[in-house]
């Protein structure tokens, strides 16, 4: 019953960060995305996306178009289905209790006070050819990317809320979903942390290498992220004591 209530929960938020994502234009229009690129450009001496092209190939491309759209996903769900039949025990919850305040902070707050369309969508929504040459890499190797952008984009022009619908870049949702899952990892066993880091860093990677987001939308979010991670290590910490009541590590009641 435990497991049923959290999964429950999870659907409705993740239900209700869709509704918030997909009217983010409509409380804070996109504004933001010059800035975006011009940081990225300021940190990196040149638009990250040319960094990460510069090692392209066929097998790499593969790679990140399956971490990033398949699975990220398996990961995600499977990190929030085994917390919830694990969810009696601290450090389980913990991990629910971050996540929740990662999709609130990170997709919904941050997302709709630095609203951006990301790369990807900077020529359509500002205009020019800025990133002409990014979609034309990607175009040529990964155009599932491609395929799913025009979905987003008519869903956006139709004004007509779908599945997976709703454009938003800073932060990066799936970043910092993976730097969560790095760090629950990495306090459930050393070597699954190691491959949980790694993972978040190749999704980070392949965030601007796909052109769905600025480098900087991945700082930003492992940022924030870290900061979640610390403010909820009390949950972790507190204890049952001898009565039966919650007592927190140094034996008081919180």
């Amino acid at each position: 019953m435990r497991a049923a209530l959290v999964v429950a929960v999870f659907i409705l938020l993740l239900a209700a960060y869709t509704t918030c994502k997909v009217n983010i234009p409509d409380i804070v229009p996109f504004y933001s995305d010059k800035a975006l690129a011009d940081l990225d450009e300021l940190l990196h001496g040149q638009a990250p996306w040319q960094i990460a092209h510069a090692f392209d190939s066929d097998t790499l491309a593969l790679l990140i178009g399956t971490a990033y759209s398949k699975i990220w996903f398996l990961e995600w769900f499977g990190m929030v289905f085994f917390a919830a039949l694990c969810s009696n025990q601290l450090v389980h919850l913990r991990y629910l209790t971050a996540l929740a305040l990662v999709t609130m902070v990170v997709g919904t707050l941050l997302a709709t006070l630095f609203s951006s369309v990301g790369p990807i969508f900077y020529d359509e929504f500002l205009g020019g050819d800025r990133y002409a040459e990014l979609l034309k890499v990607v175009r040529q190797h990964n155009e599932l990317a491609l395929q799913y952008s025009h979905y987003l984009l008519a869903s956006y022009k139709a004004d007509m809320p779908a599945l997976g619908s709703g454009i938003s870049a800073m932060p990066s949702m799936h970043v910092a979903i993976a730097t969560l899952n790095a760090f629950y990892l990495a306090r459930l066993n050393r070597w699954l942390g190691a491959a949980g880091w790694a993972f978040a860093i190749f999704i980070l990677f392949g965030s601007f290498y796909t052109g769905w987001h600025y480098a900087v939308d991945g700082y930003i979010a492992m940022l924030v992220v870290a900061v979640i991670w610390r403010r909820t290590a009390g949950i972790a910490e507190i204890k049952i004591g001898a009565s039966g009541t919650t007592v927190d590590a140094s034996g008081r009641q919180p």
